[in-house]
């Protein structure tokens, strides 16, 4: 796989196919190559009869899917592979090598009630590079084009300035913000600050954050929200209309921890738009846009 491609893990399922749609739109858009994967579980004893599709399925499965990208993105570079492995140890394997990766929430299998299926679950929360997870029925957007990300973290914000950068697009930075204490009836909390002038302070805050991306991105134009929610409903309410939203996971220390944090794992389950899960790791700087760091 060539380094920095995108690379996207294919099942045949709605949300693959809405995945594959949005990864050679974004492969044309970044002008890089677009790797399509499939893992196929192999048990003890043979095939995994858990497993919806054959071996030969499976390879025509994908060749359908390579033949798809090259007619979204025909001037994008395609290469597709089937391999014997767990989709997610194959995806955050080969994370190492991509530049961003993209999936559906939910592919075949699973537990129907969770919108973000396992395999989504546990690459955005351990890949080595950006992921990006994409919602059956996803389209082009039209008009009223913008990133939405929650300011809070350098990593979120870092990806949201490239990617608005990239699209031409407005940003909407949120600063979300409950009181510390429950409020009154006429409007102050228990310690007596007025909620105008905690907003008041919410908002500089807010300013200040934005100060050192305005400086590196300043044609990016920017929509500053400050509100009175958690930064999960926030997030949630602002997607309905992004083109994407990006939120920040933290370092993560084991298959086992819950790498994305409550926020990015709750927003995962709740948005419809597709969600870019950014990450800083220490030996692996984050793709901004389409300009691979050096």
């Amino acid at each position: 796989m060539a380094r920095r491609s995108i690379l996207i893990g294919v099942d045949g399922s709605p949300p693959s196919d809405a995945a594959l749609r949005w990864a050679a739109h974004e492969a044309s858009l970044r002008g890089v190559g677009l790797c399509l994967v499939h893992a196929f579980a192999w048990s003890l004893f043979g095939v995994d009869v858990r497993r919806s599709l054959s071996w030969g399925e499976a390879h025509r499965m994908v060749a359908g899917a390579h033949r798809k990208a090259e007619k979204i993105a025909p001037s994008v570079h395609v290469r597709s592979e089937v391999v014997t492995d767990s989709p997610s140890i194959a995806l955050i394997q080969r994370s190492a090598e991509a530049g961003l990766v993209v999936l559906g929430t939910r592919g075949h299998g699973g537990f129907r009630d969770l919108l973000a299926g396992s395999v989504a679950l546990q690459v955005a929360g351990h890949a080595s590079c950006p992921v990006v997870l994409v919602h059956a029925g996803w389209r082009p957007p039209i008009d009223d084009r913008q990133i939405v990300v929650v300011v809070g973290g350098d990593t979120a914000l870092q990806a949201a300035f490239g990617e608005a950068e990239l699209r031409g697009i407005r940003l909407r930075a949120i600063r979300a913000w409950r009181p510390i204490m429950p409020t009154g009836p006429i409007g102050r909390t228990a310690m007596g600050a007025p909620l105008t002038e905690i907003e008041r302070d919410e908002e500089n805050l807010l300013i200040r954050a934005l100060v050192p991306w305005r400086k590196q991105h300043p044609g990016v134009r920017i929509i500053e929200s400050v509100t009175c929610d958690s930064s999960r409903h926030a997030l949630i309410e602002a997607s309905r209309k992004a083109e994407l939203l990006v939120v920040g996971a933290r370092e993560h220390f084991g298959a086992h921890t819950l790498a994305l944090g409550t926020t990015a794992h709750a927003v995962i389950h709740h948005v419809t738009c597709p969600v870019l899960v950014a990450r800083e790791h220490r030996h692996h700087r984050p793709w901004m846009g389409g300009v691979p760091n050096a």
